[in-house]
Protein backbone atom coordinates (compact mmCIF):
# COMPACT_ATOMS: atom_id res chain seq x y z
CA UNK A 1 0.00 0.00 0.00
CA UNK A 2 1.05 3.58 -0.57
CA UNK A 3 2.62 5.24 2.41
CA UNK A 4 0.49 8.28 1.65
CA UNK A 5 -2.75 6.44 2.33
CA UNK A 6 -4.23 7.47 5.70
CA UNK A 7 -6.55 4.76 6.98
CA UNK A 8 -7.38 6.66 10.17
CA UNK A 9 -8.50 9.69 8.20
CA UNK A 10 -10.66 7.55 5.93
CA UNK A 11 -12.22 5.76 8.88
CA UNK A 12 -12.95 9.09 10.59
CA UNK A 13 -14.76 10.29 7.46
CA UNK A 14 -16.88 7.11 7.33
CA UNK A 15 -17.72 7.41 11.02
CA UNK A 16 -18.74 11.04 10.52
CA UNK A 17 -21.17 9.95 7.82
CA UNK A 18 -22.56 7.23 10.11
CA UNK A 19 -23.09 9.77 12.90
CA UNK A 20 -24.98 12.07 10.54
CA UNK A 21 -27.19 9.25 9.31
CA UNK A 22 -27.97 8.16 12.85
CA UNK A 23 -28.88 11.73 13.79
CA UNK A 24 -31.08 12.03 10.67
CA UNK A 25 -33.09 9.02 11.87
CA UNK A 26 -33.78 7.42 8.51
CA UNK A 27 -32.19 3.98 8.46
CA UNK A 28 -31.94 1.04 10.84
CA UNK A 29 -28.81 -0.73 12.03
CA UNK A 30 -28.47 -3.08 9.05
CA UNK A 31 -28.77 -0.29 6.47
CA UNK A 32 -26.40 1.95 8.42
CA UNK A 33 -23.78 -0.79 8.48
CA UNK A 34 -24.12 -1.53 4.76
CA UNK A 35 -23.88 2.19 3.93
CA UNK A 36 -20.75 2.50 6.08
CA UNK A 37 -19.11 -0.43 4.32
CA UNK A 38 -20.04 0.97 0.92
CA UNK A 39 -18.77 4.42 1.85
CA UNK A 40 -15.46 2.95 2.98
CA UNK A 41 -14.99 1.11 -0.32
CA UNK A 42 -16.02 4.07 -2.47
CA UNK A 43 -13.66 6.46 -0.64
CA UNK A 44 -10.57 4.29 -1.14
CA UNK A 45 -7.88 5.67 -3.47
CA UNK A 46 -7.95 3.96 -6.86
CA UNK A 47 -4.65 2.16 -6.28
CA UNK A 48 -5.85 0.56 -3.03
CA UNK A 49 -7.22 -2.99 -3.20
CA UNK A 50 -10.54 -3.21 -1.26
CA UNK A 51 -9.53 -6.74 -0.18
CA UNK A 52 -6.17 -5.65 1.24
CA UNK A 53 -5.64 -6.65 4.89
CA UNK A 54 -5.53 -3.05 6.13
CA UNK A 55 -8.87 -2.28 4.46
CA UNK A 56 -10.45 -5.44 5.84
CA UNK A 57 -9.19 -4.48 9.29
CA UNK A 58 -10.90 -1.09 9.01
CA UNK A 59 -14.12 -2.67 7.78
CA UNK A 60 -14.07 -5.12 10.68
CA UNK A 61 -14.36 -2.22 13.13
CA UNK A 62 -17.57 -0.88 11.58
CA UNK A 63 -20.18 -3.24 13.15
CA UNK A 64 -19.01 -2.41 16.67
CA UNK A 65 -18.86 1.32 15.89
CA UNK A 66 -22.34 1.49 14.33
CA UNK A 67 -23.76 -0.51 17.22
CA UNK A 68 -22.16 1.72 19.85
CA UNK A 69 -23.08 4.96 18.08
CA UNK A 70 -26.69 3.89 17.66
CA UNK A 71 -26.89 2.74 21.29
CA UNK A 72 -25.52 6.10 22.46
CA UNK A 73 -28.07 7.97 20.34
CA UNK A 74 -30.97 5.95 21.75
CA UNK A 75 -29.67 6.46 25.29
CA UNK A 76 -29.33 10.24 24.81
CA UNK A 77 -32.77 10.66 23.27
CA UNK A 78 -34.40 9.58 26.52
CA UNK A 79 -33.24 12.88 27.98
CA UNK A 80 -34.36 15.02 25.06
CA UNK A 81 -37.44 17.26 25.17
CA UNK A 82 -40.78 15.98 23.92
CA UNK A 83 -40.09 17.58 20.53
CA UNK A 84 -36.55 17.88 19.21
CA UNK A 85 -35.20 20.62 16.94
CA UNK A 86 -35.23 18.20 14.01
CA UNK A 87 -38.89 17.44 14.61
CA UNK A 88 -39.67 21.15 14.88
CA UNK A 89 -37.89 21.65 11.58
CA UNK A 90 -39.97 18.98 9.85
CA UNK A 91 -43.19 20.56 11.10
CA UNK A 92 -42.04 23.98 9.95
CA UNK A 93 -41.30 22.57 6.51
CA UNK A 94 -44.73 20.94 6.31
CA UNK A 95 -46.33 24.27 7.25
CA UNK A 96 -44.40 25.90 4.40
CA UNK A 97 -45.60 23.21 2.00
CA UNK A 98 -49.21 23.83 2.94
CA UNK A 99 -48.73 27.59 2.55
CA UNK A 100 -47.47 27.26 -1.03
CA UNK A 101 -43.69 27.07 -0.56
CA UNK A 102 -42.13 23.74 -1.53
CA UNK A 103 -40.00 22.59 1.41
CA UNK A 104 -37.64 19.61 1.26
CA UNK A 105 -35.29 18.10 3.84
CA UNK A 106 -31.99 16.36 3.08
CA UNK A 107 -32.75 17.00 -0.56
CA UNK A 108 -30.09 15.74 -2.99
CA UNK A 109 -26.34 15.61 -2.42
CA UNK A 110 -25.28 19.23 -2.81
CA UNK A 111 -26.49 22.75 -3.42
CA UNK A 112 -26.22 22.68 -7.22
CA UNK A 113 -28.13 19.41 -7.65
CA UNK A 114 -30.78 20.45 -5.14
CA UNK A 115 -31.48 23.75 -6.90
CA UNK A 116 -31.69 22.18 -10.36
CA UNK A 117 -34.26 19.64 -9.19
CA UNK A 118 -36.25 22.11 -7.10
CA UNK A 119 -36.35 24.70 -9.87
CA UNK A 120 -38.02 22.05 -12.04
CA UNK A 121 -40.35 20.85 -9.27
CA UNK A 122 -41.48 24.36 -8.34
CA UNK A 123 -42.14 25.15 -11.99
CA UNK A 124 -44.51 22.18 -12.22
CA UNK A 125 -46.61 23.36 -9.27
CA UNK A 126 -48.32 26.51 -8.11
CA UNK A 127 -45.60 27.08 -5.50
CA UNK A 128 -44.43 30.62 -4.79
CA UNK A 129 -40.94 29.22 -4.24
CA UNK A 130 -39.02 26.61 -2.32
CA UNK A 131 -36.82 26.03 0.74
CA UNK A 132 -34.36 23.19 1.25
CA UNK A 133 -31.23 21.80 2.79
CA UNK A 134 -29.11 19.02 1.29
CA UNK A 135 -27.05 16.11 2.59
CA UNK A 136 -23.83 18.08 2.98
CA UNK A 137 -25.79 20.56 5.13
CA UNK A 138 -26.93 17.59 7.23
CA UNK A 139 -23.34 16.42 7.71
CA UNK A 140 -22.27 19.86 8.94
CA UNK A 141 -25.27 20.21 11.25
CA UNK A 142 -24.65 16.77 12.73
CA UNK A 143 -21.08 17.95 13.47
CA UNK A 144 -22.47 20.85 15.50
CA UNK A 145 -22.64 23.63 12.90
CA UNK A 146 -25.76 25.67 12.22
CA UNK A 147 -28.08 24.34 9.53
CA UNK A 148 -28.05 26.44 6.36
CA UNK A 149 -31.40 26.59 4.57
CA UNK A 150 -31.50 27.75 0.98
CA UNK A 151 -34.55 29.27 -0.66
CA UNK A 152 -35.74 30.62 -3.99
CA UNK A 153 -38.90 32.14 -5.45
CA UNK A 154 -40.65 31.40 -8.71
CA UNK A 155 -40.53 35.14 -9.47
CA UNK A 156 -37.47 37.32 -8.74
CA UNK A 157 -39.57 40.04 -7.13
CA UNK A 158 -40.71 37.60 -4.43
CA UNK A 159 -37.25 36.30 -3.52
CA UNK A 160 -36.82 38.24 -0.27
CA UNK A 161 -40.49 37.68 0.63
CA UNK A 162 -40.02 33.91 0.40
CA UNK A 163 -36.99 34.18 2.68
CA UNK A 164 -39.09 36.14 5.18
CA UNK A 165 -41.86 33.51 5.09
CA UNK A 166 -39.39 30.69 5.62
CA UNK A 167 -37.76 32.53 8.54
CA UNK A 168 -41.11 33.24 10.19
CA UNK A 169 -42.24 29.63 9.83
CA UNK A 170 -39.05 28.37 11.46
CA UNK A 171 -39.37 30.82 14.34
CA UNK A 172 -43.05 30.00 14.81
CA UNK A 173 -42.05 26.39 15.39
CA UNK A 174 -39.59 27.32 18.12
CA UNK A 175 -36.29 27.40 16.23
CA UNK A 176 -33.60 30.07 16.60
CA UNK A 177 -33.00 31.70 13.21
CA UNK A 178 -30.40 34.16 11.90
CA UNK A 179 -31.01 36.00 8.62
CA UNK A 180 -30.34 39.61 7.72
CA UNK A 181 -32.97 39.87 4.99
CA UNK A 182 -30.48 39.54 2.13
CA UNK A 183 -32.03 37.16 -0.45
CA UNK A 184 -28.54 36.20 -1.63
CA UNK A 185 -27.72 34.70 1.78
CA UNK A 186 -28.98 31.41 3.20
CA UNK A 187 -30.97 31.24 6.42
CA UNK A 188 -28.97 30.01 9.40
CA UNK A 189 -30.71 27.87 12.04
CA UNK A 190 -29.21 26.90 15.40
CA UNK A 191 -29.85 23.18 15.75
CA UNK A 192 -29.41 20.51 18.36
CA UNK A 193 -29.28 18.03 15.51
CA UNK A 194 -30.84 14.77 16.53
CA UNK A 195 -34.07 13.16 15.38
CA UNK A 196 -35.75 10.80 17.81
CA UNK A 197 -35.66 7.17 16.69
CA UNK A 198 -38.51 4.75 17.25
CA UNK A 199 -39.07 0.99 17.09
CA UNK A 200 -36.91 -0.84 14.52
CA UNK A 201 -34.91 2.32 13.77
CA UNK A 202 -33.88 2.43 17.43
CA UNK A 203 -32.86 -1.25 17.59
CA UNK A 204 -29.20 -2.25 17.85
CA UNK A 205 -27.65 -5.71 18.38
CA UNK A 206 -25.39 -4.99 21.34
CA UNK A 207 -22.00 -6.64 21.91
CA UNK A 208 -21.42 -10.29 21.15
CA UNK A 209 -21.48 -12.59 24.18
CA UNK A 210 -19.10 -15.57 24.47
CA UNK A 211 -20.86 -18.83 23.68
CA UNK A 212 -24.17 -17.19 22.79
CA UNK A 213 -26.63 -19.47 20.95
CA UNK A 214 -27.05 -19.34 17.20
CA UNK A 215 -29.79 -20.60 14.91
CA UNK A 216 -30.28 -21.10 11.19
CA UNK A 217 -33.06 -18.89 9.88
CA UNK A 218 -34.94 -18.54 6.60
CA UNK A 219 -37.82 -16.29 5.65
CA UNK A 220 -40.88 -16.88 3.48
CA UNK A 221 -43.57 -14.42 2.45
CA UNK A 222 -47.05 -14.29 0.98
CA UNK A 223 -46.63 -10.89 -0.72
CA UNK A 224 -45.14 -10.51 -4.23
CA UNK A 225 -42.85 -7.67 -3.09
CA UNK A 226 -39.20 -8.45 -2.31
CA UNK A 227 -38.23 -8.79 1.32
CA UNK A 228 -36.46 -5.70 2.71
CA UNK A 229 -32.71 -5.98 3.12
CA UNK A 230 -32.90 -5.52 6.91
CA UNK A 231 -34.48 -8.99 6.90
CA UNK A 232 -32.55 -10.76 4.15
CA UNK A 233 -29.12 -9.91 5.60
CA UNK A 234 -30.03 -12.12 8.59
CA UNK A 235 -30.80 -15.24 6.56
CA UNK A 236 -28.59 -18.23 7.32
CA UNK A 237 -26.70 -18.67 10.57
CA UNK A 238 -27.31 -15.80 12.97
CA UNK A 239 -27.08 -15.24 16.71
CA UNK A 240 -30.30 -15.34 18.68
CA UNK A 241 -29.31 -11.93 20.02
CA UNK A 242 -29.31 -10.28 16.57
CA UNK A 243 -32.41 -12.10 15.36
CA UNK A 244 -34.41 -11.24 18.48
CA UNK A 245 -33.30 -7.61 18.66
CA UNK A 246 -33.19 -6.59 15.00
CA UNK A 247 -35.76 -8.69 13.16
CA UNK A 248 -38.41 -10.72 14.99
CA UNK A 249 -40.20 -7.89 16.85
CA UNK A 250 -40.80 -6.13 13.51
CA UNK A 251 -41.55 -9.05 11.22
CA UNK A 252 -43.78 -7.61 8.47
CA UNK A 253 -47.26 -9.01 8.08
CA UNK A 254 -47.25 -12.14 5.92
CA UNK A 255 -43.57 -12.92 6.56
CA UNK A 256 -42.66 -16.12 8.42
CA UNK A 257 -39.33 -16.97 10.02
CA UNK A 258 -38.25 -20.61 10.12
CA UNK A 259 -35.57 -21.14 12.77
CA UNK A 260 -33.52 -24.28 13.32
CA UNK A 261 -31.91 -24.84 16.69
CA UNK A 262 -29.81 -27.46 18.45
CA UNK A 263 -30.38 -31.02 17.26
CA UNK A 264 -32.14 -29.84 14.09
CA UNK A 265 -35.35 -28.81 15.84
CA UNK A 266 -37.36 -26.37 13.72
CA UNK A 267 -39.97 -23.75 14.60
CA UNK A 268 -41.91 -21.27 12.49
CA UNK A 269 -42.58 -17.81 13.92
CA UNK A 270 -44.94 -15.17 12.58
CA UNK A 271 -45.96 -11.82 14.02
CA UNK A 272 -49.56 -11.72 15.20
CA UNK A 273 -49.94 -7.93 15.42
CA UNK A 274 -48.25 -7.09 18.75
CA UNK A 275 -47.27 -10.69 19.62
CA UNK A 276 -45.09 -13.37 18.03
CA UNK A 277 -46.81 -16.67 17.46
CA UNK A 278 -45.07 -20.02 17.18
CA UNK A 279 -46.78 -22.30 14.69
CA UNK A 280 -48.59 -24.99 16.74
CA UNK A 281 -47.20 -23.28 19.82
CA UNK A 282 -47.67 -20.33 22.14
CA UNK A 283 -47.86 -16.59 21.56
CA UNK A 284 -44.64 -14.88 22.67
CA UNK A 285 -43.90 -11.33 23.77
CA UNK A 286 -42.19 -9.32 21.04
CA UNK A 287 -40.19 -7.39 23.64
CA UNK A 288 -38.94 -10.45 25.54
CA UNK A 289 -38.47 -13.00 22.78
CA UNK A 290 -34.67 -13.15 23.08
CA UNK A 291 -34.51 -15.09 26.33
CA UNK A 292 -37.29 -17.47 25.29
CA UNK A 293 -35.74 -18.17 21.89
CA UNK A 294 -32.26 -18.62 23.38
CA UNK A 295 -33.52 -21.32 25.74
CA UNK A 296 -35.38 -23.07 22.93
CA UNK A 297 -32.30 -22.91 20.66
CA UNK A 298 -30.27 -25.02 23.11
CA UNK A 299 -32.97 -27.60 23.77
CA UNK A 300 -35.59 -26.17 26.15
CA UNK A 301 -39.30 -26.08 25.40
CA UNK A 302 -41.61 -23.18 24.69
CA UNK A 303 -43.60 -21.50 27.48
CA UNK A 304 -46.84 -23.26 28.37
CA UNK A 305 -48.92 -20.07 28.46
CA UNK A 306 -49.57 -17.41 25.83
CA UNK A 307 -48.18 -13.91 26.29
CA UNK A 308 -50.92 -11.31 26.57
CA UNK A 309 -51.36 -7.82 25.24
CA UNK A 310 -53.91 -5.00 25.06
CA UNK A 311 -53.44 -4.73 21.27
CA UNK A 312 -53.21 -0.93 21.68
CA UNK A 313 -50.39 1.53 21.05
CA UNK A 314 -49.39 -0.13 17.77
CA UNK A 315 -50.37 -0.01 14.10
CA UNK A 316 -49.49 -2.03 11.02
CA UNK A 317 -48.24 0.47 8.43
CA UNK A 318 -47.36 0.57 4.75
CA UNK A 319 -46.42 3.62 2.73
CA UNK A 320 -45.02 4.84 -0.58
CA UNK A 321 -42.89 7.96 -0.98
CA UNK A 322 -40.89 7.85 -4.20
CA UNK A 323 -39.92 11.53 -4.24
CA UNK A 324 -36.27 12.62 -4.30
CA UNK A 325 -35.07 12.38 -0.72
CA UNK A 326 -38.36 10.74 0.29
CA UNK A 327 -38.81 7.84 2.69
CA UNK A 328 -39.16 5.21 -0.05
CA UNK A 329 -41.49 2.23 0.22
CA UNK A 330 -42.72 -0.14 2.90
CA UNK A 331 -44.69 -2.76 0.99
CA UNK A 332 -45.08 -5.39 3.71
CA UNK A 333 -47.05 -4.13 6.75
CA UNK A 334 -44.60 -3.20 9.51
CA UNK A 335 -45.54 -2.48 13.14
CA UNK A 336 -45.15 1.11 14.31
CA UNK A 337 -45.74 2.44 17.79
CA UNK A 338 -48.07 5.41 18.24
CA UNK A 339 -45.14 7.83 18.39
CA UNK A 340 -43.54 6.43 15.23
CA UNK A 341 -46.84 6.48 13.33
CA UNK A 342 -47.50 10.09 14.31
CA UNK A 343 -44.00 11.05 13.22
CA UNK A 344 -44.51 9.32 9.87
CA UNK A 345 -47.56 11.49 9.14
CA UNK A 346 -45.25 14.51 9.03
CA UNK A 347 -42.26 12.90 7.37
CA UNK A 348 -44.04 11.63 4.26
CA UNK A 349 -43.35 14.11 1.45
CA UNK A 350 -46.40 16.24 0.54
CA UNK A 351 -46.26 15.39 -3.16
CA UNK A 352 -49.07 14.08 -5.33
CA UNK A 353 -49.63 10.34 -4.84
CA UNK A 354 -47.53 9.86 -1.68
CA UNK A 355 -49.57 7.78 0.77
CA UNK A 356 -49.58 5.95 4.09
CA UNK A 357 -51.91 3.21 5.33
CA UNK A 358 -52.44 2.65 9.08
CA UNK A 359 -54.29 -0.43 10.41
CA UNK A 360 -55.14 -1.38 14.00
CA UNK A 361 -55.59 -4.87 15.48
CA UNK A 362 -59.25 -5.13 14.43
CA UNK A 363 -58.36 -4.45 10.81
CA UNK A 364 -59.86 -0.95 10.80
CA UNK A 365 -57.84 1.35 8.55
CA UNK A 366 -57.11 5.03 8.21
CA UNK A 367 -55.19 5.98 5.09
CA UNK A 368 -53.75 9.29 3.94
CA UNK A 369 -52.74 10.51 0.50
CA UNK A 370 -51.21 13.77 -0.62
CA UNK A 371 -52.88 15.42 -3.60
CA UNK A 372 -51.93 18.35 -5.79
CA UNK A 373 -52.09 21.59 -3.89
CA UNK A 374 -50.76 20.12 -1.69
CA UNK A 375 -53.93 18.89 0.00
CA UNK A 376 -54.07 15.93 2.37
CA UNK A 377 -56.89 13.44 1.89
CA UNK A 378 -57.71 11.11 4.80
CA UNK A 379 -60.21 8.25 4.56
CA UNK A 380 -61.33 4.96 6.04
CA UNK A 381 -62.18 2.21 3.56
CA UNK A 382 -65.07 -0.21 4.06
CA UNK A 383 -64.37 -3.19 1.77
CA UNK A 384 -67.67 -4.88 2.65
CA UNK A 385 -69.59 -1.87 1.41
CA UNK A 386 -67.14 -1.21 -1.43
CA UNK A 387 -66.71 2.40 -0.43
CA UNK A 388 -64.55 4.79 1.59
CA UNK A 389 -65.50 7.71 3.82
CA UNK A 390 -63.11 10.61 4.03
CA UNK A 391 -62.29 14.32 3.80
CA UNK A 392 -59.43 16.74 3.34
CA UNK A 393 -57.64 17.41 6.62
CA UNK A 394 -54.78 19.34 8.13
CA UNK A 395 -51.63 17.55 9.28
CA UNK A 396 -52.52 17.96 12.98
CA UNK A 397 -55.92 16.42 12.25
CA UNK A 398 -54.32 13.49 10.43
CA UNK A 399 -51.87 13.01 13.30
CA UNK A 400 -54.74 12.91 15.82
CA UNK A 401 -56.73 10.41 13.75
CA UNK A 402 -53.70 8.11 13.62
CA UNK A 403 -53.18 8.48 17.37
CA UNK A 404 -56.80 7.59 18.15
CA UNK A 405 -56.61 4.54 15.89
CA UNK A 406 -53.44 3.35 17.64
CA UNK A 407 -54.27 4.17 21.25
CA UNK A 408 -58.04 3.62 21.27
CA UNK A 409 -58.51 1.17 18.40
CA UNK A 410 -61.24 3.18 16.74
CA UNK A 411 -61.78 5.32 13.64
CA UNK A 412 -62.56 8.91 14.64
CA UNK A 413 -63.01 10.60 11.27
CA UNK A 414 -66.62 11.48 12.14
CA UNK A 415 -65.24 13.74 14.87
CA UNK A 416 -63.91 16.07 12.17
CA UNK A 417 -67.31 16.73 10.59
CA UNK A 418 -69.14 15.65 7.47
CA UNK A 419 -67.43 13.01 5.34
CA UNK A 420 -67.52 12.38 1.61
CA UNK A 421 -68.39 8.89 0.40
CA UNK A 422 -66.47 7.41 -2.51
CA UNK A 423 -67.90 4.22 -4.07
CA UNK A 424 -65.61 1.66 -5.70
Amino acid sequence: MSEHWDGDELLAMVRRDVAARIAAGRDGYSALLEQARGHLTEALPEHIDPDAPQVRALAATLPEYVDAALAEHVHRQRRRPSRTDSERLTRAFRALDESGILAREEFSCCNSCARVELDAAAGDTASRGYAYYHWQDTLLAADGASLMIGFESTHPVRHAAVGTEVTEALRTHGLTVHWDGDPARKIEVDMDWSRRRHDRLAAFPGPEAPGEPHVEVGFTKVHPHPLPTWITRHQGRVSVRELARLVLPWLPGGVRATVTGEGGRTAVLERDFDLLRVENGPALSRERVEETLARWAVGAGWPTEDARSTHLGLLDVTYADSTVGGLGFVDHPEPLSTAAARDLVYRLTPADGVFGVFACRSGDVVQMMWQTGPRLWLESPSPGERLARGRHVTLPEAEEMVRVLADEGRIALDDLGALQVSHW
